[in-house]
């Protein structure tokens, strides 16, 4: 840890890809994924996004989610820990269709 600031690696969702990076224990959830976004690797964004996909972060050590207003030391994550990057589950129901059955809403696949 140098300047207050933790390494952190965070594992790829679909590749045996790890970025290491250093960051502030009051970094957010949501700064880290937007920050992964924008981090390039060999000239390509390190994390994309299709439609209606989302991930979430985990701490690997523990299995912890960092929510989006969560700060990393919130989630009592130190220097050297692994983030898995794993895909939202909720996010996923995004591509069911919502339809009306008797005046009630229900998903179907």
């Amino acid at each position: 840890m140098t300047n207050g600031t933790m390494e952190i690696h965070f594992r790829h969702p679909r590749s045996r890809k790890i970025l290491t990076a250093d960051l502030s224990p009051q970094c957010t959830g949501r700064e880290a994924l937007q920050a992964l976004r924008t981090t390039e690797d060999s000239g390509t964004p390190f994390l994309t996004l299709s439609d209606n996909e989302d991930y979430n972060l985990v701490v690997e050590r523990t299995s912890q989610s960092i929510t989006p207003n969560m700060t990393f030391g919130q989630a009592g994550v130190v220097n050297g820990d692994t983030i898995g990057i794993v895909k939202d589950m909720v996010g996923a129901q995004t591509n069911r269709v919502a339809c009306e059955q008797r005046g009630v809403s229900q998903w179907i696949a």
